[in-house]
């Protein structure tokens, strides 16, 4: 079991170039959280149940450092940074 990470979404996802991130904006949130407040395609589709972040975060994670570091290695980026950019 991987203890809860106290990282911020944006150092686990290894974000560069996203100081307009709604969630470097609003540190006191999870990143989900946020992401539940948007009125788009993350919302309806609650995609932040399959992101590492969420994953690393869970209350009750049952993921090895073998299957975090794996995930690490294949991970895509991060949806709220997707927003950043298109703006």
């Amino acid at each position: 079991m991987v203890p809860n990470s106290d990282w911020p979404c944006w150092e686990i996802m290894k974000c560069e170039g996203t100081e307009d991130c709604p969630a470097r904006k609003r540190p006191d949130l999870n990143c989900w959280e946020i992401a539940n407040e948007m009125d788009d395609y993350r919302k309806a589709f609650n995609i932040c149940k399959d992101c590492i972040v969420y994953m690393l975060k869970a209350e009750n994670t049952v993921l090895s450092k073998q299957d975090v570091q794996n995930i690490m290695n294949q991970k895509s980026n991060c949806a709220l940074q997707l927003e950043s950019i298109g703006n």
